[in-house]
């Protein structure tokens, strides 16, 4: 008997440690310290919790340019993941998961951080030939470069945008786009130090863009339970429950009043046809009540083909 039961001990060690060795870590990569209650880190969490392997999700903060980080996700051995727009060159580089991390809200729609005098100009703009005349600031390698670009204006890209606040107060540039759901938290973030920083209330930019969650090229154990964790979250109603609930956004909703800004729509070159089907496969349900499935998948619709 006693035998018997050393035996069982050994066995469930032995799958205690098993199951130990097999739980998937998952480590998101940013650029700056976020609170728990960071939406993105909330989201990464939903899509692992919405998988079968047992997991343990950290979060690693090296202060890099956007392009550095990309090349750590790329080159590194551990299970880094990244949330990035979408951009081809991202595209190319890593494997992402075609799922619009906040279903095309926000990174899409871009308000401007800038300085009272530039925002008095503002109200006069009423087109894209209007923006023209000011000078805009962006990160060095930012998916919205090239569009800003491509539209004709000025773009200026310090390696280091925690420098693009003091630019602005010195009249290097004017305007510092920023998603609908940044904007907050980023005059919170400068405005001790910038006092006379102001969030624009008259301009919103649009384009189709999404953010995405994005792993090495070869990290399939990591891709397909994110890929499927999310997936399963939109469809049980739970990734847009996320939005409706996260107290930031529907702050930002309230306080943004997107229905009284001028809407300057830029056109975009720089997207692929996988990140438009996302933004159109997996869009955001007007009505849906909270804990409401968005709707069931259908058997005979194919799946989004992502494998690059």
């Amino acid at each position: 008997m006693r035998k018997i039961f050393f035996c069982f001990i050994l066995v469930f060690i032995y799958s205690q440690s098993a199951f130990a060795q097999d739980k998937l870590e998952a480590i998101l990569l940013v650029d700056r310290p976020l609170t728990p209650e960071n939406y993105i880190i909330k989201v990464l969490d939903l899509a692992l919790k919405n998988q079968e392997i047992p997991y343990n999700l950290k979060i690693e903060t090296i202060p890099a340019s956007q392009p550095r980080r990309v090349q750590i996700v790329n080159s590194s051995s551990q299970n880094y993941v990244i949330a990035l727009g979408s951009r081809k060159e991202h595209e190319e580089i890593l494997k992402p998961i075609y799922v619009p991390i906040q279903l095309g809200l926000g990174i899409g729609h871009r308000i401007m951080l800038t300085r009272p005098d530039v925002e008095d100009n503002l109200k006069k703009v009423k087109n894209l030939d209007d923006l023209s005349k000011f000078i805009f600031a962006q990160g060095l390698g930012w998916a919205d470069v090239k569009i800003l670009r491509n539209a004709g204006l000025t773009v200026h890209t310090p390696a280091d945008p925690t420098n693009i606040p003091k630019m602005l107060i010195r009249d290097r540039v004017d305007l510092y786009p920023r998603g609908l759901f940044e904007i907050a938290a980023e005059y919170k973030r400068y405005s001790a130090d910038y006092p006379d920083l102001v969030i624009d209330d008259y301009i919103v930019l649009s384009y189709p863009l999404a953010s995405f969650f994005y792993v090495r090229k070869d990290n399939e154990k990591l891709y397909n339970a994110i890929k499927t964790g999310l997936e399963t979250a939109y469809y049980n109603g739970q990734l847009q429950d996320m939005i409706m609930t996260d107290p930031v956004y529907n702050k930002t909703m309230q306080e943004i009043n997107l229905g009284k800004r001028i809407k300057i729509e830029i056109p975009i070159q720089n997207i692929s046809e996988k990140a438009l089907s996302a933004l159109k496969n997996f869009t955001f349900i007007p009505g849906k009540k909270i804990g409401e499935a968005v709707r069931k998948k259908r058997k005979d619709t194919p799946a989004l083909q992502d494998d690059m």
